[in-house]
């Protein structure tokens, strides 16, 4: 009868072993498919990441040509700006010019306006 105990007792904790063990397992089990999981979230965010970094630094790019041409034309323009004013000053000298010779009179008639 002791040895039926005794077995009894060893069977119960074979059991208990049998069940920790499969629990065991099962933990495995789903921590590996977790880390699958993970493992492939990761691989998509990296490929995202990548896309995401191509797609800036093409419009960076696209930026800085922009950027370049508005200041190639703003500089065409400030030249013609600086042309148009040169214009306009040498007009106003002619204009002034043509007001002094309608003031000095050019036929004896001692200028004057009516």
């Amino acid at each position: 009868m002791d040895m039926d105990r005794r077995m009894g007792r060893v069977e119960k904790r074979l059991d208990a072993t049998l069940k920790i063990v499969q629990t065991g397992m099962k933990m495995l089990v789903k921590m590996e498919k977790e880390n699958a999981e993970f493992r492939k979230e990761t691989r998509e965010f990296a490929a995202e990441t990548r896309e995401f970094k191509k797609e800036t630094r093409e419009a960076i790019h696209a930026l800085i040509d922009s950027q370049m041409r508005t200041d190639a034309i703003v500089s065409a323009l400030g030249t013609q700006v600086a042309d148009l004013g040169k214009q306009v000053k040498a007009l106003g000298i002619k204009i002034d010019r043509f007001l002094d010779g309608l003031g000095a009179g050019g036929n004896g008639s001692g200028g004057g306006r009516r």
